[in-house]
């Protein structure tokens, strides 16, 4: 568990600084090597400022959605993770996104209001955390009787699944069985916007990867 508000904000802090250090310094080091004479600028060094400042550019836009102030208009959910997905791809490329239909965003919508948004970003940014080399990455939606339910499948290679984290668990499911670090803040932020809606979550294993479940009772507003 996180014992203060300022303690919470500090792991949060720091997380958010370490996203962002690789394309910020990234950037710092093109303008570094341009020096002070614009003229010097080759077309590798004016590629790497670019693309590590679109890159930046990126992560905070899908990083602000998911743990800033939910009080602005929804986003493109789909726009956003892509985004994401972009910035952070290593040498195999990018994962590939199964989305729910829409009708089924919007029945979640309709049930959960504009915070559906932010337990969407931060389920997936939760499973692309807890599977290394991620890729495939499922949404789902199910609404039935009284109950919505979101699912989260996550998929990597054979070779690289995953290895189940008892701090993560832990952090996500609020158990306090281990103190919440910079590794897993964003695993206990998660389990506490799927709590503040009035859901219940699940960690589950997979093939190849873990399934993510958050149940709410349906309709809350």
């Amino acid at each position: 568990m996180v014992e203060t508000d300022l303690e919470l904000a500090q792991l949060l802090c720091t997380r958010l600084c370490h996203d962002m250090a690789g394309p910020v310094g990234a950037v710092a080091a093109g303008v570094e090597l341009i020096g002070d004479d614009p003229a010097q600028a080759d077309e590798e060094t004016l590629a790497l400022i670019g693309d590590s400042s679109a890159a930046a550019a990126r992560k905070l836009r899908f990083l602000r959605a998911a743990l800033g102030i939910a009080n602005g208009p929804a986003e493109d959910l789909r726009g956003l993770l892509d985004g994401y997905l972009d910035a952070t791809a290593g040498a195999g490329g990018k994962a590939a996104v199964g989305w729910p239909a829409a009708d089924e965003l919007s029945a979640a919508r309709d049930a959960l209001g504009a915070g559906v948004n932010q337990v969407l970003l931060n389920l997936c940014l939760l499973g692309l955390e807890m599977q290394p080399g991620c890729r495939t990455l499922s949404l789902a939606v199910h609404a039935g009787g009284s109950l919505l339910t979101i699912v989260i499948d996550v998929a990597g290679s054979a070779e690289r699944a995953h290895t189940w984290r008892e701090d993560m668990q832990s952090a996500v499911l609020g158990t306090g069985e281990h103190p919440v670090t910079v590794k897993t803040v964003q695993g206990y932020i998660t389990g506490q916007l799927v709590r503040a809606l009035g859901g219940t979550f699940e960690l589950a294993d997979a093939p190849q990867g873990v399934k993510l479940t958050a149940t709410f009772a349906a309709p809350l507003s």
